[in-house]
């Protein structure tokens, strides 16, 4: 008699999911019928195994269905991320300030789009949305950037001892969203990034780069700012509006191209 195959690594079992995600076996085997979800961790044998990629696709649909969506609609949104349909969900689940699905939204894209695709074609288009002149929503604003934010920072650091980028915002200024994407889309291309957070007075920032000895400093300032004179940097970027680079992709690239 032929011995089923082992589990791979790093994988679990349909009813170990299940309790996971607070479900019945039976609504796991359902959705699997109806909706064919696909999953991403090797299938060795007759059972279904689970890696974590496919449990927080899980998650996410499980999130939706809760906000209101059919189980059909919240299987596609979970398991083929669309930047163009999912602002709208995103901004449905910000609206009713339900800020664990959006977070759960963002990490769908993540993986599927990377950081700069996310950004540029999830975050930007909801923030814009609700930034425009009839929108008026100030707190649903800060929501949807915490949601962001708390995406952004599961992109882990690289490991590596190579000089890190120092990001900071100038004194006064406390917009950071723009420089939370940049570290985490320098992180994923291999780039080490320290984000010191929002106005950092002159004064702390030369400390930190005495400290840290980057190999560039990028300051943010939504307003016109001159660059503190005398910073010990082989390369200084003030970025904001209207200045360049004009994109988080163009940042990315100054910040990553051989010297």
């Amino acid at each position: 008699m032929d011995r089923p195959a082992p589990a791979p690594a790093g994988t679990w079992t349909a009813g170990a999911v299940a309790r996971m995600l607070g479900l019945p076996a039976s609504t796991l085997r359902a959705w699997h019928r109806r909706y064919g979800l696909p999953l991403s961790a090797p299938q060795p044998g007759s059972h279904r195994r689970y890696g974590r990629a496919d449990v927080d696709a899980l998650l996410r649909m499980k999130h939706l269905i809760e906000q209101g969506f059919s189980a059909e609609t919240a299987a596609a949104r979970a398991f083929h991320p669309d930047s163009g349909t999912d602002v709208g969900t995103l901004l449905t689940a910000v609206r009713r300030l339900k800020l664990d699905t959006a977070v759960a939204l963002l990490d769908a894209h993540l993986p599927a789009r990377g950081v700069t695709g996310t950004w540029d074609g999830l975050c930007r288009p909801a923030l814009d949305a609700l930034c425009g002149p009839d929108a008026g929503c100030i707190d649903l604003v800060h929501g949807l950037s915490w949601a962001i934010a708390a995406a952004l920072h599961r992109i882990p650091a690289p490991a590596g001892t190579a000089p890190p980028v120092l990001l900071s915002c100038v004194d006064g200024e406390r917009h950071t969203l723009p420089l939370e994407a940049l570290r985490a889309a320098l992180a994923e291309e291999g780039r080490a990034a320290l984000f010191l957070g929002a106005s950092v007075p002159e004064i702390a920032l030369r400390h930190a780069i005495d400290r840290v000895r980057p190999d560039a400093v990028v300051l943010w300032s939504t307003h016109p700012a001159a660059p503190p004179s005398g910073l010990r940097t082989r390369r200084l970027v003030v970025a904001g509006p209207g200045r360049p680079p004009d994109s988080l992709r163009e940042a990315v690239s100054l910040l990553t191209a051989a010297d």
